[in-house]
C-alpha cells in the first residue's frame, strides 16, 4: 500500500493478514539482464524484532536481515545464500544497491552493498557472492518480510538501470 512517511508517499507492506507476512513484487520482463536495482528500505521495529526488506536481481534475493543484522544474497536457499554481517537500526532509512555480472562461461558474481540513505555511497561492495551456474536474466522487484505481520517495511526511490 502506499503510505506517507516522513513527508513522502512510499511503499508500505501490509500488515493485515499473518498469512501474507511475506510479499514479493516483480516489475519489469522476465528476460531481462545485465542491470542494477537499488531501493531506500526502512523497517518499524525494536532491539528484538525487526522484519527483512529487499530487492531482487536476476532471480537472486539481495535482503537486511533485521532481527539476524545481515546483508544476504540468495536463491533458491538450496542453491546459493551467502550473508555478512550490517547491523542497522529500525526506524532509519537504508539505500540497498545490487548487480548481477555473468561471464561468457555461464559463472557470475552478485554484488550488493547498504548505507544509510543520504550519506556517500561506499565505493567497495559489501557482499560478493560468486555463483558457478548464474542467473543469467530474471525480473526485478522488491521483497518484504515482516514476522508474524508485526513490523512494517517501508521502500522508496526504487530504480532500475543498465550496468555500465
Amino acid at each position: 500500500e502506499v503510505r506517507e512517511v516522513d513527508g513522502s508517499k512510499v511503499l508500505a507492506k501490509t500488515l493485515d493478514r499473518v498469512l501474507f507476512q511475506r510479499a514479493t513484487t516483480f516489475f519489469g520482463h522476465p528476460d531481462m539482464s545485465n542491470y542494477t536495482v537499488a531501493a531506500d528500505v526502512m523497517t518499524d521495529g525494536n532491539r528484538r524484532i525487526m522484519s527483512t526488506a529487499g530487492v531482487i536481481n536476476q532471480r537472486y534475493f539481495i535482503v537486511l536481515k533485521g532481527n539476524w543484522q545481515q546483508l544476504e544474497v540468495s536463491s533458491n536457499h538450496d542453491r546459493i545464500k551467502k550473508a555478512v554481517p550490517f547491523a542497522w537500526k529500525p526506524r532509519v532509512w537504508y539505500r540497498l544497491k545490487a548487480r548481477v555480472d555473468v561471464a561468457a562461461d555461464g559463472s557470475g558474481v552478485v554484488r550488493a552493498k547498504a548505507w544509510k540513505r543520504g550519506e556517500a555511497e561506499p565505493k567497495e561492495w559489501l557482499i560478493e557472492v560468486p555463483h558457478k551456474q548464474a542467473h543469467t536474466h530474471g525480473s526485478p522487484g522488491i521483497q518484504g518480510f515482516s514476522p508474524q505481520s508485526k513490523k512494517r517495511v517501508y521502500m522508496d526511490n526504487i530504480s532500475v538501470t543498465p550496468n555500465q
